[in-house]
C-alpha cells in the first residue's frame, strides 16, 4: 500500500484503509473502488489523503499501531468523556502495543477534520505509551499515563467551538480561555477516588515547559513528573502532524525538528529523544524523491538509521539505502513537501499567518552572521530589519514606525539586550513584544523574560522550524503546536 494525498488521488484507486467519521460511521469501506463522489466527500470531511493499494505497492504493509475498532472506542470514550470507559480503553491500547512485534508510529493518520478534539486524545495516548514503553516503564504504570493521555483535553469539551477552530488570531481574552482547559479537565477528574494521583498531576500540568515558562503554575521540569513530560511531548507531537483550521500539518521530518529544537527550553530530552527512535522521518507507504532525481516509496524502516530506509522505485526495483554501495543516495524529501520550507500557498499565509498585513520584524544583534541568519530563515514570510546594537535600535523606533516584533541578541557590547529592552518598553509603553535571542536556557533567563514581561526567548544555534512556530505564536496569538 501507499498514501496518497487526497489532491492526487483518482476514481478508480482501491483503498486499503476504511475511513470513518468522529461517530465511528464508516465513510468509505476498505477495498472499496474511490469514485468522484468519494473524493469529494472525503474533501468535504477535511481528509489530507488516503492509503490505496495498487501492483506497485502490493507488498508494502503499513500497520496501524493500534486496531481501527480501538481508536474507534477511543474516540467514542473521550466524545462521551466517559471516564470508567476510558480506563477500559487504555488497557486495551496498552494490550495491544505491548503485543505488537516491531513497535513504530509509522501510520499517516486518517482522520476527519471534526473529530480533532477526540482523535488527538487517542492520537496522544498511543505516543505516549509508545514512549513510556521506550522508557520502560511497568505494565500498571503504562496504563496510567495512557488514562491520563485520553483524559487531558476533556476540558476542551467545555471551551466554545468559535475559539477552538477560529482561523484567524485569538483575542488575549480568547487565548486566557484557551488555556484554562488543563484546570477544567483537572476539575473532571479530581474527585475520582480511582485514578491515581500521578493521573491528576500530568493532565492539570501537560503544557508545563520545562524551563518554567509553561502554564497553569510555570513548574520547572524538576518539579514536574515524568508522566507530565511525556504527556507534553506526546500532545505538542500530534498537534503538530494534524491539520487545523488556522495551520497546516508538519510532516514527521519538521515535527522532529521542532521538538529537537525545544528540548531543553520546552521539552526533556531524554523523554523527546525516546519518541523520535520509533518515528520514521519517512513513514511507509510515502512517496519520495531521492538525491539522484529518482522517485520510490518507502518500503521499510532501518532499526538503525532513521534516515536510511529501504525504498521501492517505480520500477520495482527495492533500495535498501543502509547498505554501504547507496551511501551516497539519500532522501531529499517526500513528493509534496518542501522539507524546512514554508509550503502554505500566499492565500493561506495571509489569511493564517499574516491575517492583515505583512508583519514587520527588526533583529538586535551585535554580530553580523546571526543577522543573516535570521533574516535568511524569516524573510520570505516577513519584512526583516536588521539592527547592530541596542542604541541603533533606540534610533530606529523614534525615527520610524514601530515593527510588529522585535529579536533581541541579550548578550551585546555597550548595552545589552535586557537594558535595550527595558529602554524600548518605557519609550513605546510595552506596545512591541520582544523575542530574546540567547545561547542560554536556564532558570535565570527564564526568570529574566518573566521580570521584563519578554514574550519569551530562543536559543542559538537557531532550529529554523522552531524560530518560525514561536514568532507565529507571538503574532497570531496561536501556537502551531496547541
Amino acid at each position: 500500500m501507499r498514501y496518497v494525498k487526497l489532491e492526487d488521488t483518482r476514481p478508480g484507486m482501491q483503498l486499503a484503509y476504511g475511513l470513518y467519521d468522529s461517530s465511528g460511521r464508516t465513510l468509505v469501506s476498505q477495498n472499496a473502488l474511490l469514485t468522484q463522489n468519494y473524493i469529494d466527500k472525503l474533501k468535504e470531511y477535511g481528509f489530507d489523503g488516503v492509503y490505496i493499494t495498487d501492483d506497485l505497492s502490493k507488498d508494502i504493509h503499513v500497520e496501524a499501531t493500534i486496531s481501527p475498532a480501538l481508536r474507534t472506542e477511543g474516540l467514542m470514550c473521550v466524545r462521551e468523556s466517559n471516564i470508567d470507559k476510558c480506563q477500559k480503553i487504555a488497557s486495551k491500547i496498552v494490550e495491544e502495543i505491548l503485543t505488537r512485534g516491531k513497535l513504530t508510529l509509522d501510520l499517516t493518520d486518517l482522520r476527519s477534520f471534526d473529530d480533532y478534539t477526540y482523535a488527538h486524545s487517542v492520537n496522544v495516548a498511543v505516543i505516549s505509551c509508545v514512549i513510556g514503553f521506550g522508557l520502560k516503564l511497568s505494565e500498571e504504570d503504562l496504563q496510567d499515563l495512557v488514562t491520563a493521555a485520553l483524559l487531558h483535553d476533556l476540558g476542551k469539551l467545555s471551551i466554545p467551538q468559535e475559539i477552538l477552530n477560529k482561523p484567524g488570531r485569538l483575542t488575549q481574552e480568547e487565548y486566557q480561555i484557551m488555556k484554562s482547559h488543563p484546570l477544567l479537565s483537572y476539575e473532571m477528574i479530581k474527585e475520582r477516588w480511582d485514578l491515581s494521583a500521578q493521573i491528576k498531576i500530568a493532565v492539570l500540568y501537560h503544557h508545563e515547559n520545562v524551563d518554567g515558562s509553561g502554564y497553569p503554575e510555570g513548574l520547572e521540569g524538576i518539579e514536574q513528573t515524568l508522566f507530565t513530560r511525556i504527556l507534553h511531548v506526546a500532545d505538542v507531537y500530534d498537534a503538530l502532524v494534524s491539520r487545523r483550521p488556522y495551520k497546516e500539518p508538519y510532516s514527521p521530518y519538521e515535527a522532529s525538528e521542532y521538538l529537537m529544537g525545544g528540548s531543553g527550553i520546552m521539552f526533556d530530552r531524554h523523554v523527546v529523544a525516546t519518541l523520535l527512535k520509533y518515528v520514521p522521518l519517512y513513514p511507509k507507504g510515502k512517496q519520495i524523491s531521492l538525491s539522484d532525481g529518482r522517485i520510490g516509496i518507502i518500503m521499510d524502516n532501518s532499526d538503525y538509521h532513521n534516515l536510511r530506509p529501504t525504498v521501492k522505485l517505480m520500477d520495482g526495483t527495492v533500495l535498501d539505502l543502509a547498505e554501504r554501495e547507496n551511501y551516497n543516495i539519500t532522501v531529499k524529501k517526500a513528493v509534496g513537501e518542501e522539507f524546512g520550507e514554508n509550503r502554505e500557498s500566499e492565500e493561506a499565509r495571509k489569511k493564517m499567518i499574516q491575517p492583515f498585513k505583512r508583519y514587520k520584524l527588526a533583529v538586535v544583534d551585535d554580530m553580523k552572521t546571526n543577522l543573516e541568519a535570521l533574516r535568511g530563515i524569516l524573510e520570505h514570510l516577513y519584512d526583516v530589519i536588521l539592527l547592530k546594537s541596542g542604541r541603533q535600535a533606540l534610533l530606529y523606533l523614534e525615527k520610524n514606525e514601530y515593527p510588529d516584533l522585535i529579536l533581541m541578541d541579550i548578550d551585546m557590547p555597550e548595552m545589552d539586550g535586557v537594558e535595550t529592552a527595558r529602554k524600548i518598553k518605557e519609550m513605546t509603553k510595552d506596545r512591541i513584544p520582544i523575542l530574546f535571542v540567547t545561547a542560554l536556557s536556564d532558570k535565570e533567563t527564564v526568570m529574566m523574560c518573566r521580570r521584563i514581561n519578554a514574550a519569551g526567548y530562543i536559543l542559538r544555534p537557531y532550529n529554523p522550524v522552531f524560530v518560525k512556530s514561536e514568532i507565529k505564536r507571538i503574532l497570531t496569538g496561536r501556537s502551531d503546536s496547541e
